[in-house]
């Protein structure tokens, strides 16, 4: 990966960490949409050959330290995360954003199922509320797909 490709990619991932952990009102981080997934998400679409499963693994123990949750927890539903997003990449690129925006809705929600069996299982507990970041990030795909996009073609990364 050339040098160029990883500060950006880096950079827009320290984005999604911020997205991910600014404070917000208790009633608002219920629908907190996932950036960091939706992240890992765009990147393999854009540049498969670059950012893939190892991508989303260490993304995840680096989400799992910033937000308290177990060692491995998030890097486990974002590498399967990104297992499916490889295994859909042909089909989710002939999508635009609003169709993909679908997808996105039943990738994510697969990747906080995943999120909350692992806490269910180790803990005992989980969040129940699987749907609602799921929606808003589908919601918000459009948008992050268009910033990101417009990032990707402004730099001519390739």
């Amino acid at each position: 990966m050339s040098w160029r490709i990883f500060w950006v990619v880096s950079v827009s991932f320290f984005v999604a960490f911020v997205f991910a952990v600014f404070p917000l009102p208790r009633l608002l981080d219920f629908i907190r949409p996932e950036w960091v997934a939706m992240t890992v998400i765009f990147w393999m679409l854009a540049l498969p050959g670059r950012v893939g499963i190892f991508t989303a693994f260490a993304m995840g123990l680096l989400l799992d330290a910033l937000e308290g949750h177990l060692l491995g927890q998030s890097a486990f539903a974002l590498t399967a995360l990104a297992y499916l997003t490889g295994l859909l990449y042909q089909r989710l690129r002939l999508y635009n954003p609003l169709q993909q925006s679908a997808m996105i809705l039943v990738l994510i929600g697969t990747y906080q199922l995943m999120h909350y069996w692992a806490e269910s299982m180790i803990l005992g507990r989980g969040e129940t509320l699987l749907v609602l970041p799921s929606i808003a990030s589908a919601i918000f795909w459009p948008v992050w797909h268009g910033l990101l996009s417009y990032v990707q073609q402004q730099l001519r990364l390739h």
